[in-house]
């Protein structure tokens, strides 16, 4: 009897353990959520939603991209925001490239930044990739802005990765031109820089970068390790509020994506980090719903 209840304690601990692991790799999309709202004496007076896609490293997600044009499609998006390394330096081109194709037709508002593993291609190949990121409808937007819409006062600004050399330069740009009158939005792709990105008025900094931390103890650690951050990485994902002085609402709220890699990351799986798009909805100020 003692041995048949110990063989029932083993097989259910062995089928414990291998739900908690099917649990701990799940690799499908999550979304996720996070919202921003106008102080009361800003200019925004519009509902924006702004889709935010990240570290895509060319990983394939079904015919066509259809897992993340499937969740792009399924609601009003009035902007997407591309925050570096949808490309890889590894992984083929192509499954980005189906991505890329596909947003402008969901919406004319779509801004790019790049990433360190784009910038670690060749020369020649990345500028290729810029042209056909033109091609395919796409701001880029490295040390430039433009407002999201014609009649928004919402700016979006970006710079490129520090790979590039034009980082320092391209945020001096952008942070001197944006106005601390009106709501600004900074693609940087890393967020490790956000003492940078406070000394300007951002009022919402959108990067990507950390993978979450790879892996993660659900309630208790965020994320184990994230480039140029190490173990235990302050900003792996998730949203983050930072004081600003600079800015018009007094405050940076810094949106870390935990980003879409997923075969580019074969060796070391995401552990309790599912790969996102994350959405964010800035809301006007109050009076304005």
């Amino acid at each position: 009897m003692r041995h048949w209840f110990g063989s029932i304690r083993f097989w259910i601990a062995v089928a414990i353990l291998l739900v908690i692991s099917i649990i701990a790799t799940d690799d499908r999309i999550i979304v996720r959520h996070y919202t921003w709202q106008a102080p009361h004496d800003s200019p925004a007076t519009e509902t924006l939603s702004i889709a935010i896609i990240t570290d895509l490293h060319s990983c394939f997600y079904g015919n066509n991209q259809s897992q993340i044009i499937d969740i792009l499609t399924s609601r009003h998006i009035d902007a997407i925001v591309l925050g570096g390394d949808i490309y890889d330096d590894v992984l083929p081109q192509t499954h980005a490239d189906v991505l890329l194709s596909q947003l402008s037709a969901i919406t004319p508002n779509v801004y790019y930044v790049n990433g360190n593993h784009e910038l670690y291609l060749p020369h020649d190949t990345y500028q290729q990739i810029e042209q056909k990121i033109r091609q395919y409808g796409i701001h880029i937007l490295h040390g430039q802005g433009q407002a999201i819409s014609a009649d928004s006062p919402v700016m979006i600004w970006g710079v490129s990765d520090p790979v590039s050399g034009r980082f320092a330069q391209d945020l001096r740009t952008v942070g001197q031109l944006a106005k601390a009158q009106k709501p600004n939005i900074l693609i940087s792709h890393r967020p490790e820089h956000i003492t940078d990105y406070t000394r300007y008025p951002f009022d919402i900094v959108i990067s990507g970068h950390a993978h979450g931390g790879q892996w993660r103890v659900p309630y208790l650690i965020n994320g184990l390790f994230a480039p140029n951050q190490g173990i235990l990485p302050k900003y792996a994902g998730g949203s983050y509020q930072l004081p600003n002085p600079s800015s018009h609402s007094q405050q940076t709220q810094l949106i870390v994506s935990r980003g879409l890699a997923r075969e580019s990351t074969r060796y070391i799986p995401r552990i309790f980090n599912r790969p996102e798009v994350v959405f964010l909805t800035i809301n006007p100020k109050s009076g304005q719903l």
